[in-house]
């Protein structure tokens, strides 16, 4: 196991004022030249690169404050969630230098959402205001647009609140608008229905082959793009596949039938584009169990990359050509630990009781990423998976624990979700995770996950 260590007021009172008026990027001192103050001191808020993919890093700064003031950052985004646009969040408290210039890349926030010196603190640290429904996940869903967020600076150290606002008072100093691609502008994106099969695959540039690899998210059902297309932007062939609840898929995860896996194996690997040496798949939660068992019944597969994914099935029984393939555990509810928040899921699975499944039957390559602070996947489960590994196969497998991350470990950058509902339940889920730590965990499990795969996926 690879233990991961971490590096160690004024009110705002125009928000609704400033998120519904026009913004244009890289043009602030322009925007607000007829604000109510003519002697309101403007300022330049620099964004580069101007366009950049999810993944990657950007640098704000800004430029003609007065020198050593006090300013506020704030930045904002919506996302759809059940149908409902939300607002996301997040601001930073800073001091303008002797030159009157705040630089993320140097300056530390000194309190906010974040604090300390962070370039990216603005984007992870995103989350919906106190006094709005807290269970809700920041998911992209449409690939192929530009993902906005908004930037501000405000005069002083301000606390933005919904109860305060009267859209009189306090207009910024600047604003612009930071754009951010789910995906390179040259990857192809292409829906799929090849059979029984329902996805989407993203090709990289050129001729080919490239490594291949499928991805699968859990338990939210439908069809999430976001990590496909990044994967793809980094050069591998990508297959997002949904496997319930998406097109003419099952509603449930009851209904699975582990041939729809093979089938999607079989067309994959068989891909013009896809190199011979065989595929990866990345799975999280239930996604990476689906990955497991792929690993044992499909010789193509030969590296999987388990994302906080129970070595075992849980509640739900998988079928094989109509005969039961793996039965899944049930729930002990006299050890489940029920909190404020919501269940802690895996305590209803001690690990006394699990049975894994024979991972190390397969030759393929696994690397088990789990968090600490999960609530519902227990991290000694991958642990177990590994020590049940016989010695002479025990180079196979990686098991990697981040401490403070939650269950929902995605994409760098993208907002921690504690809590939410899923198609499970109606009742939210508790997902664990404490926000920089987990941040901190996204950004090292990305690069793991993508040198894993350029190790263990050939494209001859």
């Amino acid at each position: 196991m690879v233990a991961f260590s971490l590096p160690g007021s004024a009110r705002l009172h125009n928000l609704q004022q400033i998120l519904s008026h026009r913004v244009e990027p890289q043009r602030c001192q322009e925007v607000f030249n007829l604000a109510a103050n003519p002697e309101q001191h403007l300022c330049t808020i620099r964004v580069s690169p101007g366009v950049t993919l999810f993944d990657q890093n950007v640098h704000i700064r800004v430029e003609g404050l007065i020198k050593h003031s006090k300013v506020t950052l704030q930045a904002w985004s919506f996302t759809e969630w059940r149908r409902k646009e939300v607002l996301f969040l997040s601001h930073g408290h800073f001091y303008a230098d002797q030159d009157g210039v705040v630089d993320l890349d140097r300056d530390p926030s000194l309190g906010g959402t974040y604090t300390g010196v962070d370039p990216m603190g603005l984007f992870w640290s995103l989350k919906p205001l106190p006094s709005d429904p807290q269970h809700v996940r920041c998911v992209i869903k449409d690939v192929e647009k530009l993902f906005e967020m908004k930037l501000a600076v405000f005069p002083g150290h301000i606390t933005p609140s919904h109860q305060t606002v009267t859209m009189e008072t306090v207009l910024p100093l600047g604003t612009t608008v930071v754009h951010r691609s789910p995906k390179a502008a040259d990857v192809k994106r292409m829906e799929i229905e090849e059979g029984q099969v329902r996805g989407t695959l993203f090709l990289p540039p050129g001729e080919g082959p490239h490594p291949g690899v499928i991805d699968m998210f859990g338990a939210a059902g439908g069809l999430m793009e976001i990590r496909a297309s990044l994967m793809a932007s980094h050069g591998f062939v990508t297959f997002a596949l949904a496997f319930f609840r998406y097109k003419d898929l099952p509603r449930t995860e009851t209904e699975l039938q582990f041939d729809y896996f093979e089938e999607a194996v079989e067309w994959f690997s068989k891909h013009p584009s896809v190199g011979r040496g065989g595929i990866g798949v990345v799975g999280t939660s239930s996604g990476g169990t689906q990955g497991l068992l792929m690993a044992i019944q499909c010789p193509q597969v030969k590296a999987v990359v388990n994302i906080n994914g129970p070595p075992f099935r849980m509640v739900n029984n998988i079928y094989r050509r109509g005969e039961l393939f793996v039965k899944a555990q049930q729930p002990n509810h006299e050890t489940l630990i029920v909190t404020d928040v919501g269940p802690i899921s895996k305590t209803a699975f001690p690990v006394t009781m699990v049975v894994v499944v024979v991972v190390w039957k397969s030759s393929a390559h696994i690397l088990c990423i789990s968090c600490d602070d999960d609530k519902t996947v227990d991290p000694k489960w991958a642990e177990q998976l590994r020590d049940l590994y016989p010695i002479d196969k025990r180079h196979l497998i990686d098991v990697v624990v981040y401490p403070g991350a939650g269950h929902l470990l995605e994409p760098p950058y993208t907002p921690l979700c504690r809590l939410c509902h899923t198609t499970m339940t109606e009742l939210p889920v508790f997902w664990g995770g404490i926000a920089r730590p987990h941040a901190t965990a996204q950004m090292d499990a990305w690069h793991r996950t993508l040198a894993f795969l350029r190790d263990s996926v050939v494209d001859k």
